[in-house]
């Protein structure tokens, strides 16, 4: 049995507007950052989509999106969901992050050093995240899953069988449709919201 489900980047924050590194630290989201929650709910209602259930990792910002984008208070959260945790770089300007690696292993265990995680850590503990989440799910509609930039990118990445390398960063209420048969996951398509437009479609997996 295909299970489809719903995975979603949270909306922009105070620390995105100012450019600053966000994993485990956290901040509201701006004004922007509503509206781009409310453009998903938008989507969803326009194209019919309704969740069984709706998950979000614990910190704020997704929170926040989560019940923005689906119009509902009962949000399960899990920890397993939460963003990359940066160490001594959490608050600092973006541009001191090292490049990103385009093999799959993103920073690697650069931040360890600094008292953060490792991108195979994170990308473990997200996909175990949501692999218990679609075995506890039977209903017949998707479950809606709000997370983050980096732990979505670094789950997506290693795990699903179609992996796009996407020219820019996962936009702020990216809206990731996939699937989960046999273990496997698959990408289906991007949408933005914002801009209304299909960052990647997978005419195979649709």
């Amino acid at each position: 049995m295909t299970k489809i489900f719903y995975l979603m980047r949270h909306g922009q924050t105070r620390f995105n507007q100012q450019q600053r590194i966000q994993g485990a630290s956290d901040s509201p989201l701006t004004a922007l950052g509503i509206e781009q929650a409310q453009a998903a709910r938008d989507y969803f209602e326009q194209e019919g989509i309704q969740f069984a259930a709706v998950y979000s990792s614990t910190q704020e910002r997704a929170v926040d999106t989560a019940e923005i984008a689906s119009g509902r208070a009962d949000i399960i959260r899990r920890k397993g969901l939460k963003e990359m945790d940066f160490g001594a770089f959490e608050g600092q300007q973006e541009f001191l992050n090292p490049p990103i690696k385009r093999d799959g292993s993103g920073y690697g265990d650069y931040f360890v050093t600094y008292g953060g995680e490792d991108s195979i850590t994170v990308r473990e503990r997200v996909h175990t995240a949501i692999t218990e989440i679609l075995s506890e799910h039977q209903a017949e509609q998707p479950p809606l899953i709000v997370s983050h930039g980096g732990a979505i990118a670094q789950f997506y990445r290693n795990y699903a069988k179609t992996s796009p390398q996407l020219k820019a960063r996962i936009s702020n209420c990216a809206i990731f449709k996939m699937t989960f048969e046999d273990g496997e996951f698959d990408l289906v398509s991007i949408y933005d919201p914002v801009t209304k437009t299909f960052l990647f479609q997978n005419e195979a997996a649709d």
